[in-house]
Parts: structure tokens; sequence; C-alpha cells
């Protein structure tokens, strides 16, 4: 509509409310057709013909990768072997019993015994911060742990899906009248070891809360 009339309202901004798109990639494995579509009653529609595989996607390039490695559903355990070596970290309030912190290997396996005596570490592997203590500051937690024993190890990647730890608190881009000083004080320490590991080589990297082993999202 607004190509055919320039003075019309461009459809962004009447829609500015609406969702983030999605692509849907499908893999037809009987007849050997695959396809990716952005409208999931198209993915239906197509799907409901046979026996189909399909899977939904955030950007197009992902959907692509998908069809380009078989289309097919992977088992955790095959996502997980499909990793790189490295130690990953995650913070999560999911189990309703305050902020938890997750630091693993990319098996999903807890490695904070490696760092921590065994009395701090719960049933389910993790650290039990403090009462109050925001999901945030538990990122940053997950973090310090991760690169303490990656430096004692030389494991030069670590993985996480905070943005805002990973691109700015590690950074020292923090902003500082609005948070504690717990997490200042922590944040400065994390900037310090972030410093010292990447003079050895060390990476740190994001990864999607999807496929994070040490995932404590409870969202899958």
């Amino acid at each position: 509509m607004w190509l055919e009339d320039p003075t019309a309202a461009p459809a962004a901004k009447k829609n500015s409310g609406k969702k983030s798109k999605k692509y849907y990639a499908y893999n037809l494995f009987e007849v050997g057709k695959t396809g990716i579509v952005d409208s999931w009653d198209e993915c239906k529609n197509i799907t409901a013909i046979g026996k189909a595989r399909y899977k939904s996607f955030k950007t197009y390039e992902e959907a692509r990768e998908w069809l380009d490695l078989g289309g097919r559903y992977l088992s955790e355990t095959e996502i997980r072997m499909g990793l790189p070596d490295g130690i990953y970290f995650d913070a999560g309030t999911g189990r309703g019993i305050g902020t938890e912190v997750r630091v693993t290997d990319k098996m999903g396996n807890s490695i904070l015994h490696k760092l921590l005596p065994q009395e701090k570490i719960n049933a389910h592997g993790n650290y039990l911060t403090r009462e109050g203590s925001t999901n945030n500051f538990g990122e940053l937690l997950g973090l310090y742990c991760a690169l303490k024993i990656a430096i004692e190890e030389n494991v030069l990647n670590i993985y996480g899906d905070s943005n805002l730890v990973i691109s700015y608190w590690s950074k020292g881009l923090i902003k500082r009248e609005s948070q504690k000083r717990e997490t200042l004080d922590l944040a400065e320490k994390v900037v310090t070891l972030r410093r010292r590991y990447e003079s050895i080589g060390g990476q740190i990297q994001h990864i999607s809360g999807d496929i994070n082993p040490a995932d404590l999202g409870f969202h899958k």
C-alpha cells in the first residue's frame, strides 16, 4: 500500500506492536521436499500433507542451516556433542527457591565442585545465591566462577547466554548508580579476571539459551 501511495503510513509504523518475525523450516522427508516460510499457517498447511519435520527459527539463516544439516530433530545429547569444548554458565530462578548459578561442561555436567566446597553446592549441582539476589547478579557470578575455573585449568572458551554480562558488565560498562555495592564489587573482580583471561588467549562468547547446556531458564 505504501509503495502504491507514498502518502500512506508505512506498514512498520502501523504494526509496531507486532511480535518479531519467525521463520519456519520444513522437511517433507518422504518426498524429499524442503522449504522455509514466514507464516505458521502456511507451514502447517504444507506439512499436513504427509510425514514431515518442521521447526521455527528467529532468522532465515538459522532455518537454512537446519535444513542444510538434514532438517532432522536432534536429541539433547546430539546437540551437546556438537557444541564446542569449553565452560558454560547460566543463572535462573525457575525452581522457585531463589537465584541459582550453574557452571558446566558442554554435556551439562556441573563443574562447580572444582571451585566451591561441596556444602555450598545444592542437590542440583548449583550454587544458590543469597536471598534477594537478582538473576543478573547470578549471571555475573556464574561468569566469575567460569573464569576462575578456566584460568586454573587453561580452558580457552567460555560461553553464556547473558548479553548484558558478556558484552557490558564484564567489560566495566555498568550503571553504577543503579546497582548494589555487592554487584559493583563483583563486577570489578570479573573485569580484572576477564582481562587476565583474554591476555592468555581466552574467549568469552554468547550462546543461545535454547542450546546452553548450563541453561537454568526452565523454558525448554
